[in-house]
């Protein structure tokens, strides 16, 4: 219900000119794929769903992220995501199964050892899936005063242009990538190119 509503609410904000990033169609070039991507893998199968629902530690996602782009065979995978020319709050879900499988599992382990209780992880799954969402939107919104904290859209925009696609890593917390020197805090011109190249 989450993804549903914030799909929703980021998809009218982003055909509100004054907001949006850069311009792009509602059912935008590649939108289908990402639809796919969206059913496969986000959708499809009820363990998939409840593995999501166990699936956050804002750490956790952030190692397996750094494994997706570090670990060449994992990459190939993770080059699905990175693989969107547009990035809008449905680009969040092209992602292959293989990567949902690690992000799954690995994830959920530092969960697992703190203890935490159910209603918990739900609620930081949601909360985690809405921000994912809100980063990848096509929206231009002056968010800096929270990215001392925060991974913003314009941060995550960094992430997925090729030149710099090792930078901010984090999908939450700015933190991990400022300990590791990886952050960068200006964002891209509106005419960046986002994708894989070749």
């Amino acid at each position: 219900m989450t993804i549903a509503i914030g799909a929703l609410v980021l998809a009218l904000l982003e055909r509100l000119e004054r907001l949006r990033f850069r311009a792009s169609p509602l059912w935008r070039a590649h939108a289908a794929s990402d639809v796919i991507y969206l059913l496969t893998g986000y959708v499809a199968g009820g363990s998939l769903a409840l593995a999501y629902i166990v699936a956050t530690s804002h750490l956790g996602n952030y190692a397996a992220h750094w494994l997706l782009h570090r670990v060449d065979a994992l990459w190939e995978f993770h080059k699905a995501h990175h693989s969107s020319p547009t990035l809008d709050w449905l680009a969040t879900f092209r992602s292959h199964l293989v990567e949902q499988t690690l992000r799954r599992l690995v994830a959920p382990a530092l969960l697992i050892v703190a203890g935490l209780p159910p209603d918990a992880v739900v609620v930081a799954a949601s909360l985690f899936t809405a921000w994912a969402m809100l980063n990848h939107s096509n929206l231009a919104l002056d968010l800096g005063f929270l990215e001392r904290v925060l991974v913003t859209p314009a941060l995550h925009r960094v992430h997925h242009v090729p030149r710099t696609t090792e930078r901010n890593l984090g999908t939450v917390f700015v933190f991990w990538d400022a300990l590791r020197g990886t952050l960068v805090r200006t964002g891209p011109a509106p005419d960046c190119v986002f994708g894989v190249p070749g």
